[in-house]
């Protein structure tokens, strides 16, 4: 019942990815990010709408003007009372208000490839945890065999010195080593609680039952791992965004060479207005122009544009070249712990075998006691050696998953599941009012 029930609340890893991505709260604070930058975006729509001010103020005023007031008005405090209300809408401002939609529509991308690079890092994170405790309890059941095994040398040690076939520092040399492996069993303790300890950080929960490690597939060379890689890492493809941003942002600022002109409308309420008493009303409407004809260091200015789009062009081909060298890294990494394991594997078998072989002979009075311990002991290598190795194949399988920024896909996590659908540019690009359609909804 104990076993059924185990497996029931075993956790599986697409489980436990699952519960990180989702969960944790550096991809919480990573998607409010991104969700900041989307309605900054939305908030420009106030940029293509009339703006309407109301002003008004009231007081006490004194004129002094012989030559344009009356001699009942004339330096005579009066009560001043305005109410003004006016309209302004730009009808051309040199396309700053499209580049600066459109680089906040880049921005708004780069947010959600950021997200969803961090997603594959967390998901990588989580795998890593996972098989890392798995790793941990293999290990801990190999040290315990191991002092188990001691344990019934140990015995039969003590009944041999007993009977006069061994001498007494026989006995007191499998004690040793017993107590050696007792002390080895401890440290791998200590390891797994450890293990345990960053689990639960990732995941969000202490493991759950029983776990199980299943090998990812792999590509089946190094060039198909790493043309995928650059074509679909979030990490190059939020690079691109910061070219396409910087690009609208220079001529953001370069709009400002052209005229702006506004359409502009107004009314104004006034009583007692400069000292006349009664009442005034103003109605404006009309057309305003305003343009900087000259301002010193726009050369400097069109070289900086020039430079931070150099810059942005160069960390674009630094992010190309950092995929390729962890498509590289991943590849050799998986080749390099299959052939290990493979190797390790066969070397075990050879190992138990000479210990089988070593034990017989150890009763038949044909080997030392200190023969049959050192082959233990390299039994005992071999094997929490190939544990590791077992382990660390199965995580570059993963790893070659997240290189091309398929790990949380792998795991059925969907892009829609953690973030806003990419393509905010081209929604852009032929109306920049389109983007105010947009309606983004809390993730759940």
């Amino acid at each position: 019942m104990s076993l059924v029930t185990g497996a029931l609340l075993a956790e599986t890893l697409s489980e436990a990815v699952r519960a990180a991505v989702t969960t944790n709260p550096a991809i919480k604070a990573s998607q409010a990010q991104m969700r900041a930058s989307a309605y900054d975006l939305i908030e420009l729509r106030s940029a293509f709408e009339p703006r309407v001010i109301l002003s008004g103020e009231t007081g006490w005023q004194r004129v002094d003007d012989a030559n344009a007031l009356s001699a009942s008005d004339n330096d005579s405090t009066k009560p001043r009372h305005q109410l003004a209300v006016r309209a302004e809408l730009v009808l051309f401002d040199g396309f700053r208000r499209s580049n600066l939609v459109y680089a906040n529509a880049a921005r708004v991308d780069g947010s959600i490839f950021s997200l969803l690079d961090a997603s594959e890092t967390m998901a990588l994170n989580a795998t890593e945890a996972y098989i890392d405790v798995h790793r941990h309890r293999q290990l801990l059941d190999v040290a315990k065999r191991n002092v188990a095994k001691h344990e019934e040398i140990g015995m039969q040690v003590r009944d041999l010195v007993q009977g006069g076939r061994l001498p007494l520092s026989d006995e007191l040399t499998i004690d040793d080593r017993i107590r050696s492996a007792r002390l080895a069993q401890l440290d791998v303790e200590r390891a797994l609680r450890d293990a345990d300890a960053r689990y639960e950080k990732v995941v969000g929960h202490s493991p759950k039952g029983p776990l199980r490690v299943p090998l990812a597939e792999t590509p089946p060379s190094l060039n198909q791992l790493t043309q995928t890689a650059v074509a679909n890492s979030y990490r190059v493809q939020f690079a691109r965004t910061q070219i396409d941003q910087t690009r609208f942002q220079a001529e953001v600022t370069l709009a400002d060479r052209y005229p702006e002109f506004t359409l502009n409308a107004g009314v104004v309420r006034d009583i007692n207005r400069n000292g006349v008493s009664g009442t005034r009303t103003d109605e404006t409407v009309g057309v305003g122009l305003r343009w900087t004809l000259y301002q010193g260091g726009r050369d400097a200015e069109r070289r900086a544009l020039a430079e931070l789009n150099s810059r942005a062009l160069a960390e674009q081909a630094v992010a190309v070249r950092d995929v390729r060298e962890l498509a590289a890294r991943a590849w050799n990494a998986h080749r390099t712990n299959a052939d290990r394991a493979a190797q390790l594997n066969d070397q075990l078998r050879i190992n138990r075998l000479i210990v089988e072989v070593y034990g017989d002979e150890f009763v038949a009075a044909r080997r030392t006691l200190l023969d049959l311990l050192e082959v233990e002991r390299a039994r005992f290598n071999v094997e929490f050696e190939a544990v590791g190795a077992q382990a660390g194949l199965a995580f570059s399988t993963y790893r070659a998953l997240a290189v091309q920024s398929r790990l949380a896909s792998h795991f059925g996590l969907a892009k829609s599941d953690l973030a806003l659908a990419p393509g905010f540019q081209e929604r852009v690009q032929d109306n920049p009012r389109a983007i105010f359609d947009v309606t983004i909804e809390p993730l759940r």
